[in-house]
């Protein structure tokens, strides 16, 4: 068997790098409010016990989107002529702007790392030690490995398993 390795330069138009980003930030803003829905679990179940963290990949996907729907996520208050204030809960309002899978996708990423941060705290996993995931930050992709030229020249937005490089 003979593996081949193919390395692609993307040349997007500015409305598709600008899809491309609105998609890599509503990734990294689903792995974070997954990863806040686990701390604030984990924080509520010192204090009750009978509380239940979402840690696999399915039960975060559940629990993002019922928090997606809620007035935590989003909400607006609409003035009447009358001067009366109503309250809309709009949930997540951009949700609708990028595809489901992204946030489907962030909250299996966080499973994955939550499921490796629980096999190596009980020594069950190989490999260098695993602590608890930390939230993602803008600009924080990891680049790509070889030389120095070659991290260079990949940008810093990671979308998957798809790095985006620039044409030469």
């Amino acid at each position: 068997m003979r593996h081949t390795t193919f390395r692609f330069a993307l040349a997007p138009t500015p409305a598709q790098a600008a899809m491309l980003a609105r998609h890599a930030g509503a990734s990294r803003f689903g792995y974070n409010q997954c990863l806040g829905l686990v701390t604030k679990a984990l924080a509520t179940r010192r204090m009750d016990p009978q509380v239940r963290v979402p840690w696999s990949g399915f039960d975060l996907i559940k629990a993002f989107n019922a928090w997606k729907k809620t007035e935590e996520a989003g909400r607006l208050f609409v003035v009447a002529p009358d001067g009366t204030i109503i309250k809309q809960v709009t949930g997540l309002g951009w949700r609708h702007a990028v595809s489901a899978q992204v946030f489907e996708e962030a909250a299996v990423d966080l499973g994955r790392a939550l499921s490796a941060h629980t096999e190596a705290k009980a020594a069950v996993r190989k490999g260098r030690r695993v602590g608890f995931p930390r939230r993602k930050r803008k600009g924080a992709a990891a680049t790509a490995s070889g030389s120095a030229t070659s991290r260079a020249t990949v940008e810093r937005l990671a979308f998957g398993s798809v790095r985006v490089i620039p044409a030469q």
